[in-house]
């Protein structure tokens, strides 16, 4: 390779390309790094910025803002009062966020605010979706108006919110 009178040396055209290319994926790869940690740091809110249902009446019969009756829908009870609630809150949000930008529709359920409207309305609901207990953190799934299915625990709840984020979730597909 030849020098210059200074000692620097000459450099070819397809080394001049390879650092192009190499700064150019570096900087690609920090501008996705950086989006990255963005969508880490921003806040996703509390349970309370979502509609929630209040009685027991409502909670297998959802409807649009036409009064249709809504076919998809996922209830997510909560407590505030439940650690395994409070672990998996923030990224519980950050999935049912994503999801309700698509067509699904995510409602919440605060079980310490949830009223009967009639005696037995909280025995009806647990027979309609075969529980024996209220458990939190809870997903209870509607899917063609019907009740589908139930997912207990942090583990499975987060595991379903992905599956649906996702567009894997069987039901709803």
């Amino acid at each position: 390779m030849a020098t210059y009178a200074k000692g620097f040396k000459k450099q070819s055209s397809e080394m001049m390309l390879l650092k192009i290319i190499v700064g150019v994926i570096g900087a690609v790869l920090v501008i996705v790094l950086a989006a990255f940690l963005y969508d880490l740091s921003v806040t996703v809110g509390s349970y309370d910025d979502y509609t929630h249902i209040t009685q027991y009446d409502d909670i297998l019969s959802q409807v649009d803002a036409d009064s249709e009756p809504l076919q998809d829908y996922i209830i997510y009870f909560y407590n505030d009062e439940c650690p395994s609630c409070s672990t998996i809150q923030k990224d519980a949000l950050r999935l049912v966020s994503r999801i309700n930008k698509n067509d699904t529709v995510v409602f919440f359920v605060n079980t310490t605010e949830i009223t009967e409207a009639a005696d037995g309305d909280r025995d009806d609901f647990l027979g309609a979706i075969y529980e024996s207990s209220l458990r939190t953190p809870m997903l209870v799934v509607v899917n063609d108006g019907d009740f589908e299915e139930v997912a207990v625990g942090s583990t499975d709840v987060l595991a379903m919110l992905t599956n649906v984020k996702n567009g894997d979730y069987d039901p709803f597909n």
